[in-house]
C-alpha cells in the first residue's frame, strides 16, 4: 500500500470513529441521522444522500433524512419493499453500485419534477442480522459513477449507522410506552374517587383547547398534556378519609389535601424525562393574587402551563357534580371564571377559555380531536426523522 493511500485509510478510520462519537452522544433522531449523513458527504461527495428506514408494519421504506434541492418534493414518498432499486437493496440485504440507472429495469423514475438521477450508491442498514433502512448516495460529484471502492467505504459506514437508528428507534418505543404506563397509573389514581371519574381526561382536553388557542407549539402542548395527565398524581398519598369525604373539609384535611401538589412533584422529580412536569404538577392551585399553594407565586411568576392547568381544573371542578354539591350549569360556570379572573386565574388564559367558550368551542369533544391531531403531527415528525 503506498504512502497516499495509506493516508486516505487513516483518514476514513479517523472519520469512522469521529461518526461513532458524535452517535453515541444523542439518542434524538433528527440529530443522529442528520451527523450521518454529514459524515457520509464527508466520504463521498454526492450530490444528494439519503436515508430511508423500513416500516416494517407496512412493509414500506420513507425517508427518515433526504437532503438536496429535491428535498422537498420527496420527502413524503413511500416505496414499498421489493420495488425499486432502493426497494431492492432492503429486500436482499445486498449493497450495489448502479452506474447508470437507465439501463437498471428496477428503475422507477425520479419522483422529483426537476432532479435527474444518473448514479446510485445503495447500502442496507443491518441491525440484529435485519435490514431496518438504506443508506443511499446519489450521483457523484466527482467521477462519472461510484466505484467499488466507495461501495466498501459505505458498508464501513453504515454499520455504526444502523447501530444509531436501531437505538434511536428503540428510545422512542421506549419513550412511547413510557407515556401510555404513565397514563395508566394515572388513571389508576383518579379511580380511587369514583365521584371525579373523567376528570383527568377532559382536564387533558380542556388544557390543549386553551395551550392551542394561545398559540404553543407542539412540543409545548406534549409537555403540557403530560402535565395536565398527572396534575393530580400527589393524591395517591391522601388518605381515603379525606380525598372520598363527601363533604367540605375541615382545615387539617385541606392541609393534608393540599400536600398532593408538592408530593406530585416529589414524585415526577425522581423520574429524569418527567422533570419538565415538575412546574405544572406543583404550581397548578397557584392564584395569581398570590393566595394559592403551595409556594404563595403571584402573576407571571406561576409556570403559564400551570396556569393553563388551574383553567381547565376549575372549569371541570365546578360543571362535575360531587356528593355535597351539583355540578354547575356551563354559563354559570363560565361566569365564575370571568369573576376569578385576575385574582385567581391569569387573564391570558381565562381569555383564551372566553374566546373557546363562546364560540362554542370549549368541549371535550373538540379537545380530544385536537389531541389526536397532535399525536398524528407528531407522529409525522417523528417519521420524517
Amino acid at each position: 500500500m503506498d504512502a497516499p493511500e495509506l493516508e486516505r485509510r487513516l483518514a476514513e478510520q479517523e472519520t469512522l470513529l469521529e461518526l461513532g462519537l458524535a452517535l453515541a452522544e444523542t439518542l434524538d433522531l433528527r440529530r443522529v441521522l442528520t451527523v450521518a449523513l454529514e459524515k457520509a458527504e464527508q466520504f463521498l461527495a454526492a450530490e444528494t444522500s439519503s436515508i430511508w428506514e423500513l416500516d416494517e408494519a407496512s412493509g414500506e421504506l420513507f425517508f427518515r433524512v433526504v437532503r438536496g434541492r429535491a428535498a422537498p418534493e420527496i420527502e413524503n414518498l413511500r416505496i414499498p419493499l421489493g420495488e425499486g432499486i432502493v426497494g431492492s437493496v432492503a429486500a436482499s440485504g445486498r449493497a450495489e453500485v448502479i452506474v447508470d440507472v437507465t439501463a437498471d429495469p428496477r428503475w422507477i423514475g425520479d419522483a422529483a419534477r426537476d432532479f435527474d438521477t444518473r448514479a446510485i450508491l445503495a447500502v442496507p442498514l443491518v441491525s440484529r442480522g435485519r435490514v431496518i433502512g438504506v443508506l443511499q448516495l446519489l450521483n457523484p460529484l466527482e467521477a462519472d459513477g461510484f466505484t467499488e471502492d466507495d461501495l466498501r467505504r459505505m458498508r464501513l459506514f453504515a454499520g455504526p449507522v444502523a447501530h444509531a437508528l436501531e437505538n434511536a428507534r428503540l428510545y422512542a418505543r421506549l419513550q412511547s410506552t413510557f407515556v401510555e404506563t404513565v397514563t395508566a397509573f394515572a388513571d389508576a389514581v383518579e379511580r380511587r374517587d369514583p365521584y371525579t371519574g373523567g376528570h383527568l381526561h377532559r382536564v387533558v382536553a380542556y388544557s390543549l383547547l386553551l395551550g392551542n388557542e394561545l398559540g404553543l407549539p407542539d412540543h409545548e402542548l406534549d409537555t403540557l398534556r403530560l402535565g395536565a395527565t398527572l396534575h393530580d398524581i400527589g393524591k395517591i398519598g391522601v388518605p381515603d378519609g379525606v380525598l372520598l369525604k363527601p363533604g367540605a373539609l375541615d382545615p387539617p384535611e385541606s392541609e393534608i389535601m393540599r400536600r398532593h401538589t408538592t408530593d406530585g412533584a416529589a414524585i415526577v422529580s425522581r423520574i429524569g424525562s418527567l422533570r419538565a412536569l415538575v412546574p405544572i404538577v406543583r404550581s397548578h392551585h397557584e392564584r395569581m393574587d398570590g393566595h394559592g399553594y403551595p409556594d404563595g407565586l403571584t402573576g407571571e411568576r406561576i409556570p403559564l402551563p400551570a396556569r393553563i392547568v388551574a383553567v381547565a381544573d376549575t372549569y371541570d371542578a365546578m360543571t362535575t357534580s360531587r356528593p355535597y354539591r351539583r355540578a354547575l350549569l356551563a354559563e354559570a360556570a363560565a361566569q365564575e371564571i370571568r369573576r376569578v379572573t385576575g385574582s385567581h386565574l391569569c387573564p391570558r388564559v381565562a381569555g383564551a377559555f372566553e374566546r373557546l367558550y363562546g364560540d362554542g368551542r370549549f368541549t371535550t369533544e373538540q379537545g380530544t380531536r385536537l389531541g389526536d391531531s397532535l399525536s398524528a403531527r407528531l407522529d409525522r415528525e417523528y417519521n420524517r426523522w
